[in-house]
């Protein structure tokens, strides 16, 4: 999950979303805030509520999971196809 604005836009949402169940994995730099201590606060609240702060290059990964792919375009289309059902690169 990421904002414009981690204090208001990301903050509400994320809390919202855990309160009702979901994970929620705030993505810090992708977001920021009025300050880098306001950025840090907002991160450790909803880390102490529960969320998993984490990259924007570790959710990449994420997406990829297939590491056993030999070239760039096996990756590409194993990551696609599991996130959207499709073998082309745009519909990520």
């Amino acid at each position: 999950m990421t904002a414009l604005w981690n204090a208001v836009c990301l903050a509400f949402p994320a809390l919202d979303a855990l309160r009702e169940g979901y994970e929620v994995y705030p993505v810090v730099d992708a977001v920021g805030g009025t300050s880098r201590e306001a950025h840090r606060e907002v991160l450790e609240r909803l880390s102490l509520a529960g969320a998993r702060p984490i990259t924007w290059v570790h959710l990449l990964c994420e997406y990829q999971r297939d590491w056993t792919a030999r070239t760039p375009r096996e990756r590409s289309r194993s990551c696609c196809s599991r996130s959207r059902g499709t073998d082309s690169p745009a519909s990520l």
